[in-house]
């Protein structure tokens, strides 16, 4: 007997939950679809079983209602931070692989490293913070995650600062400051001039750049067209702002 389910999902991200739905329980038979929501009969008769979907917020049947972006090993957090179904759709954008080294320079409390060392199995991550506070906050998340020692190395750093030098990065994955909730457009201006600095050095030639932003004009002038491909790939609703994921590489 087929059971129906209801994924809630942010607005916009439609593509990529299904991709992620469909990898995963590929016999599942798809009802409807909108950019909030979508509707699918499975065989399978345990809502837990699904679980293991990371993109959707949230999953539903007629008795039951789960959190799917509620992170176990997320004990702390920090102001404007990531929701993790985004950070795990942005993983996807960045296609991940295990011999990848993942840079974050703007970690926050680290939800994106944590979960591309968790669900894509990345070889290690670096993430750094201007805020000593998000530091401390990252430790606790990544005891909560159980992640080896050896595999990331976390350190508080103004990017204005930074002295990483070695082109060793495969994927550098950020939630950037808005300048909204958190500083303002004038430290941005800074803040991204030093990041674009910064990847031309550590940036493999053919690793990709993936940010959140709200800044989207200054994200386009700060990697100009002559040093960088850059494409706007997904633009989600997140608590009323409008940011967009984009996706940059080296020309």
């Amino acid at each position: 007997m087929a059971n129906t389910y209801k994924l809630t999902i942010l607005d916009g991200t439609q593509a990529y939950v299904l991709k992620e739905l469909l990898s995963k329980y590929p016999d599942v038979e798809i009802q409807s679809q909108t950019d909030t929501e979508v509707v699918f009969e499975s065989e399978v008769s345990t809502i837990e079983t699904f679980r293991n979907l990371y993109s959707p917020t949230h999953i539903q049947n007629e008795t039951q209602k789960l959190n799917l972006s509620d992170r176990e090993w997320r004990i702390e957090y920090v102001p404007a931070g990531i929701n993790p179904s985004l950070a795990y759709i942005m993983c996807m954008i960045a296609d991940l692989k295990d011999s990848d080294i993942v840079y974050d320079p703007f970690c926050g409390a680290s939800v994106i490293p944590i979960t591309a060392l968790k669900y894509f199995n990345v070889k290690r991550v670096m993430c750094s913070d201007i805020s000593g506070n998000a530091i401390e906050k990252s430790k606790h998340n990544f005891y909560g995650a159980n992640i080896e020692g050896d595999r990331y190395k976390l350190f508080g750093c103004d990017i204005k600062k930074n002295k990483l030098s070695k082109q060793n990065i495969d994927k550098i994955i950020s939630n950037l400051p808005f300048g909204i909730r958190v500083g303002s457009h004038e430290d941005n201006q800074e803040s991204y001039q030093a990041l674009e600095v910064l990847a031309k050095k550590i940036l493999r030639t053919k690793g990709k750049i993936v940010l959140l932003t709200q800044e989207k004009v200054l994200i386009r002038e700060v990697f100009k067209k002559k040093d960088w491909n850059v494409k706007s790939v997904l633009r989600v609703n997140e608590g009323g702002l409008l940011p967009e994921v984009f996706e940059i590489t080296k020309i």
